[in-house]
């Protein structure tokens, strides 16, 4: 059954407030109820598809086009936003570092993953109390271990954004319940990192996944989180043991042999290609409106250029074209492709009018002769019949790419020469030559360069920047007003003026 077709909402929460005991307990035989609800291995299934909801706030316009946006590309310090952002104070808020916990944006992050993590939590709790007569043993292990996964999904993107984050491990049932104190770093990473390891054993690989199924969590995309969330944490606690760890999680990756990075990259991010051979993880869109649903966006339109037809909310500066042009021109005449397929600029590649590659246009056409604009060609259609309609572009949210080079970097601290050779692999794709060799300051630095060509835009950089202790450094060099205690984002509002243990 395909998830996309089971976006089912489940209100069981318990802890309303006013509720009387005897209404409580009246029992509604026409209605689901938390009693009756977990009977089924199709309910089953429908509880699972509303945890899967929550992710990256898909289910509305505020939530992942605008709030995700802001979040994620405005703190990249190679972006700058177009004229029109600054007609919306809380979405540039977060590219100023000027935020406070009001900030609408920070709320929604907030709120969108607990959400995720109540659903996750339900899910959990129903299965467990559901006999074998009202399902398999093999799909209850399977479905919770999903449901793991993403309640630990949840909870790694909050901890990734706020410096402090409170443990939802149970669904409330009292009032009492939904006052809790903060978690520390370590307790929250420590659950984490429990709940994908027990996930991991009872969750199939992609290739066992029939295509219905593409997008659900798979093996794979426990061992790369796993793989993720000890590298993270190996950065904030300067810890060696964390690198072994995440060494161990993304080789069983590697040695699954399940994926390989996709030839064709820019398809990845126009709609073209969903699901391709180098996806792990990835949030499903689809045009298919049969079942009265609505899973497209349109965040293409955000993001491309105004000149292009789009909203022209964000646009690349300078300093990130000379990032990404910086090894020069290869044999081909032509810089390394990604620079091609993630940006739109002045160059003799974009000014053919033999080969037009713009839409069937010159750069010079759409820009102007002496224009320098930098315009964003990730997550924009294919198509220019595309611009201003809702697209359904898939977002890969971890990528066999993001694994080789997590691993390159987790060897390459442990001293390990051998991690050139996964960074080659990633080079290999984009018709590029080895990179040089050297000490294990050449190879970070590499590996710091790569990710940029890889993952500009795809909410990466801002997370790398700080993990490696090069956050204010990098904003400085952009001119950006940032300070360290702007690192994290404070405690929403709401949360501190309803949760009196939130101090």
């Amino acid at each position: 059954m395909n998830t996309k077709k089971l976006y089912i909402v489940l209100c069981l929460l318990l802890a309303v407030a006013g509720c009387k005991k005897s209404e409580l307990e009246q029992n509604i035989p026409d209605q689901l109820t938390v009693d009756n609800f977990w009977t089924s291995k199709e309910h089953a299934l429908s509880g699972l598809a509303s945890a899967y909801s929550q992710l990256e706030g898909f289910v509305a316009w505020d939530n992942y086009v605008e709030a995700r946006s802001v979040r994620e590309f405005y703190r990249e310090d190679y972006v700058v936003p177009g004229a029109d952002a600054y007609n919306y104070p809380w979405w540039t808020e977060h590219y100023n570092f000027n935020f406070t916990s009001g900030n609408y944006a920070i709320d929604l992050l907030w709120r969108e993953n607990y959400k995720g993590i109540n659903f996750s939590n339900q899910v959990i709790e129903g299965l467990v109390k559901m006999s074998s007569t009202a399902i398999d043993d093999a799909s209850k292990n399977q479905y919770l271990a999903e449901a793991k996964f993403l309640r630990a999904y949840y909870h790694f993107k909050l901890l990734n954004n706020f410096s402090k984050v409170i443990i939802r491990d149970k669904v409330p049932t009292s009032e009492a319940d939904l006052s809790k104190p903060f978690s520390s770093r370590a307790e929250v990473y420590d659950f984490i990192l429990k709940d994908l390891k027990e996930a991991e054993p009872n969750l199939p690989l992609r290739s066992a996944r029939p295509a219905t199924e593409l997008g659900r969590v798979t093996k794979g995309a426990a061992e790369a989180y796993l793989g993720k969330v000890y590298l993270y944490r190996a950065g904030e606690d300067k810890n060696n043991a964390y690198y072994t760890e995440s060494a161990g999680w993304l080789q069983k990756v590697i040695l699954s042999t399940e994926y390989s990075l996709d030839p064709k990259f820019v398809d990845m991010f126009n709609g073209v290609t969903k699901n391709s051979v180098e996806s792990i993880f990835e949030l499903q869109q689809t045009a298919d409106a049969s079942s009265g649903a609505y899973y497209r966006s349109y965040l293409s339109d955000w993001v491309a250029a105004s000149e292009l037809g789009g909203y022209g909310e964000i646009y690349g500066t300078p300093r990130l074209l000379n990032e990404m042009t910086k090894e020069g021109k290869i044999a081909s005449g032509k810089y390394d492709a990604r620079v091609y397929q993630t940006l739109y600029f002045n160059d003799p590649y974009f000014n053919n009018p033999a080969d037009p590659q713009i839409y069937g246009s010159t750069y010079n056409a759409l820009f102007g002769a002496t224009a320098k604009t930098i315009a964003f060609r990730k997550w924009i259609p294919a198509t220019p019949d595309r611009i201003g309609l809702s697209n359904a572009i898939n977002f890969p949210l971890m990528r066999y790419a993001d694994v080789l080079l997590m691993y390159a970097e987790v060897l390459n601290a442990q001293n390990n020469a051998e991690a050139s050779k996964y960074i080659n692999l990633v080079r290999k794709r984009a018709g590029l030559p080895d990179a040089p060799s050297g000490n294990q300051q050449t190879v970070f630095n590499q590996i710091v360069h790569e990710r940029v060509m890889e993952f500009t835009l795809e909410g990466s950089r801002f997370y790398d920047l700080r993990r490696w202790g090069l956050l204010s450094q990098n904003m400085q060099a952009a001119g950006r007003s940032f300070s360290p205690d702007k690192a994290f984002y404070p405690t929403p509002l709401k949360e501190v003026t309803n949760n009196p243990d939130a101090q």
